[in-house]
């Protein structure tokens, strides 16, 4: 506590506002996509000091520091990192969300065995969700959502200063509803390819009916087959418009809890 104490009376407490600062943005960043799996541990933390750096002449004049023992803050710190892992985990839920479309397409269409490793979640996943992952990630750095999302950072400071960082029922309900959002953006982005395979089975069955000499298992994956590249190929776009306009509503929703 000494310490802590030595520091403050020394550095005049920029010292422990750096920390918070650093600590609500590394989360934040270490959260986000395209920042958070993939990137070197170096960089990432490059950037994040570089970020807090640029940003404490924004904050630094306007609140003074509650932190007067060591335990105090510990707390402080494990606060300013929920508050980053709001922010980063609403728009990763998002992003998940967006890739169970290549997931429920796979499964309908019987390409589970293309699968591809995730380095988001370090796991195998269907390769059409590992692509519908990266397009909305590219879609979210084009329509800056980066700077969005640091827009947020700093709209959380004036709501909620360093230090002074409260948990409200609304963020609770802000994450689950992104998680039921997500999801059922992933499942509208997908029901053309379903719907285009569920006709395809239903040709399928016509055809076994009237000419049951063929050979109605090879037609019919052959047919599911093709339905599904091309549906795949011509309506994987829409899931970029769908991230997109559920990334636009969901900074507004994280406006409105701040």
């Amino acid at each position: 506590m000494a310490t802590v104490d030595a520091l403050a009376n020394y550095f005049g407490g920029p010292l422990i506002l750096f920390l918070l600062v650093l600590t609500r943005l590394g989360v934040m960043l270490l959260a986000m996509p395209a920042v958070g799996s993939g990137v070197p541990m170096r960089v990432r933390a490059v950037l994040a000091i570089a970020l807090a750096l640029i940003l404490m002449p924004l904050i630094e004049p306007r609140y003074t520091l509650p932190v007067d023992s060591l335990l105090k803050l510990t707390i402080c710190v494990i606060r300013e990192a929920g508050i980053g892992m709001l922010i980063g985990l609403v728009v990763r839920l998002l992003v998940t969300g967006m890739q169970l479309a290549g997931e429920v397409a796979t499964n309908s269409g019987g390409m589970q065995l293309g699968e591809s490793q995730d380095p988001e979640i370090r796991s195998s996943v269907p390769t059409l969700a590992r692509l519908i992952g990266l397009l909305v990630t590219a879609v979210m750095i084009t329509a800056g959502g980066h700077r969005m999302m640091i827009e947020a950072l700093m709209d959380s400071f004036v709501a909620m200063p360093p230090g002074e960082v409260r948990f409200e029922i609304g963020m609770l309900e802000l994450v689950v509803y992104e998680l039921s959002s997500g999801m059922s953006a992933g499942i509208r982005a997908s029901a053309p390819i379903v719907a285009s395979l569920l006709l395809t089975n239903l040709i399928t069955g016509l055809i076994s009916r009237t000419l049951p000499q063929l050979n109605v298992l090879v037609i019919g994956l052959s047919i599911n087959a093709l339905a599904f590249l091309v549906v795949s190929a011509t309506a994987i776009s829409t899931a970029g418009w769908l991230f997109r306009d559920e990334l636009m509503l969901l900074f507004e929703r994280l406006q409105k809890v701040w």
